[in-house]
């Protein structure tokens, strides 16, 4: 016979049972005591640990154009960041910074400077810098946006 502890309070007795874990915080500690038909008995376990990816969709083009819709660009963060360590650059085809923000709520809206000037269409370059919350891991991801009116 065999009796599983899922380690989130779930147990079973099944040879091959599966288990789906609802709380995805943290580790677990997985035992499985197995008991032949003399009686003899034998225990193993096992830390299954979570590691949450951090969930990023990032757009390739967005539509400062006044009509409510696609406005600004930023990152969409689902999960598995850490907010408080973020950067965003953006660069026109110099190389030049114009624009920057340290918040991923805070997205670019195709202007420049103090004076919000609007800059053309055309494609610019990002580069984003963040941290992963379970590792401390610092990641960058770089790519291009098309700016459209």
């Amino acid at each position: 016979s065999y009796l599983w502890d899922f380690g989130d309070g779930n147990t079973s007795s099944l040879v091959n049972p599966q288990h789906l874990y609802t709380n995805i915080d943290g580790a677990y500690m997985i035992e499985l005591i197995a008991i032949s038909s003399q009686g003899c008995i034998d225990t193993t376990s096992m830390s299954l640990d979570y590691q949450e990816e951090p969930l990023i969709y990032i757009p390739n083009a967005f539509t400062p154009d006044g009509d409510e819709h696609n406005h600004t660009f930023s990152p969409v963060f689902s999960s598995g960041y850490d907010p408080f360590n973020y950067q965003m650059l953006i660069f026109n085809r110099w190389g030049e910074v114009i624009f920057e923000s340290q918040d991923a709520k805070v997205g670019w809206d195709g202007t420049y400077g103090g004076n919000a000037q609007q800059v053309s269409d055309c494609v610019y370059t990002y580069k984003i810098i963040y941290k992963v919350k379970k590792t401390d891991e610092r990641r960058l991801i770089s790519g291009h946006v098309t700016l459209l009116r």
